[in-house]
């Protein structure tokens, strides 16, 4: 029998989402004699999610919230490829990637998150912006506030989603233009749901309503947008909502790349994975995070769940590779914390039924993003 000393294996990581960051550290930390490693992104600067809405307000600078893959992977000891995937063969074991790029592997594990369902929405994917990926983003973003911050015309901001990410971001977007420009503006939130934060306790709920009424933001709940028009939106109601600035906050769905795998997804085309993050139609892929669907039960896409599951990733992927079977499944927490900035250093904390808020908070959720940054300052 040939040992795992004597030959080597190829283990390919695809995305450089928070689960993947965190497997990379655990990976480094005990190296697999024989495995070579390659991380493909697409991006070599990483986002920490959790820190968006700060960077739109201008709390964070673009380098406190990103993180360099080229010197992570340098610091682990693996290949970092810059390139994206175009298409995977699961049977032969090979990724696809931009400049005919030809990659094998022997284990296979996939972070890439997910998007907005512009599809959905007919006119979305050219009218608006998603805010995902967030790079693309945040260059939308400052594009435009650079070229409105001397307009003296009322811009019209419509946020699409009423789940923490369009609520977290329209307030940013608010802060920013409020006390960095003279930029006259007016917010609309557009919730396809009859409550916002619908995951949220009502505490939290009953917060944001108030909140968003102080500041005099419109919302517009229980109307879903059918169509999306230059400047102008239409919803189930046939009413006209006009806009100059449109952001996409909605439910998500995966990279179109995933859809033609040939592996196992769901109607979202998020990769079905097991208990143990291994796909279950080909036991030599995992998947984490927002691009994973989870089978033993649904999980929120969130940034939450992807941090937590990078360790357990990580070590399923190693027992995988030595050639052991018995992998330790994964199991969800009921309830986490969620951290939800209000646009200035002020936020809301939630936990099941648990609900308080205040800058204390703020500055909590500061300590705890920054100390995650810190623990990929490797330098």
């Amino acid at each position: 029998m040939i040992g795992l000393t004597q030959r080597n294996k190829d283990l390919l990581l695809i995305g450089g989402g928070h689960s993947h960051l965190i497997a990379i550290k655990r990976l480094a930390m005990k190296p697999l004699t024989g495995v070579r490693i390659t991380l493909i992104s697409s991006d070599t600067m990483t986002p920490y999610s959790g820190m968006l809405p700060g960077l739109i307000a201008g709390h964070y600078a673009y380098g406190d919230c990103h993180i360099d893959l080229r010197i992570l992977c340098q610091w682990a000891g693996i290949k970092f490829v810059h390139c994206k995937v175009m298409h995977m063969d699961p049977s032969r074991k090979q990724i696809d990637c931009q400049d005919n790029l030809l990659l094998r592997y022997d284990v296979l594990s996939i972070n890439v998150g997910s998007q907005p369902a512009l599809h959905s929405i007919p006119g979305a994917t050219i009218y608006g912006y998603s805010v995902k990926p967030i790079k693309q983003f945040l260059q939308q973003w400052q594009h435009w506030f650079t070229t409105q911050s001397r307009s003296s015309r009322l811009q019209r901001i419509v946020i699409v989603g009423g789940g923490a990410a369009g609520i977290e971001i329209l307030l940013a977007l608010r802060y920013r233009i409020a006390n960095t420009t003279s930029i006259r503006a007016e917010f609309t939130l557009i919730c396809a749901d009859s409550h916002i934060l619908k995951s949220h306790n009502k505490k939290v709920q009953d917060f944001f309503y108030r909140y968003l009424q102080r500041h005099g933001i419109r919302l517009i709940q229980g109307k879903f947008v059918i169509s999306a028009l230059e400047h102008q939106l239409v919803l189930d109601d046939y009413t006209r909502h006009d806009y100059d600035f449109l952001a996409w906050a909605i439910h998500a769905s995966a990279q179109s790349w995933m859809e033609r795998s040939g592996l196992a997804y769901d109607n979202n085309g998020f990769i079905q994975v097991d208990e143990f993050f291994r796909s279950t139609s080909h036991p030599d892929v995992f998947a984490a995070g927002d691009c994973a669907a989870f089978t033993p039960m649904h999980l929120p896409k969130t940034g939450v769940y992807a941090v937590r599951q990078g360790p357990l990733l990580a070590k399923n992927i190693s027992t995988q590779l030595v050639g052991h079977k018995h992998l330790q499944p994964y199991k969800p927490q009921r309830h986490f914390l969620s951290l939800l900035t209000t646009g200035g250093r002020h936020a809301v904390a939630s936990r099941g039924a648990l609900f308080t808020h205040g800058k204390w908070v703020w500055f909590w959720k500061n300590y705890i993003d920054r100390s995650f940054m810190a623990s990929f300052n490797l330098k």
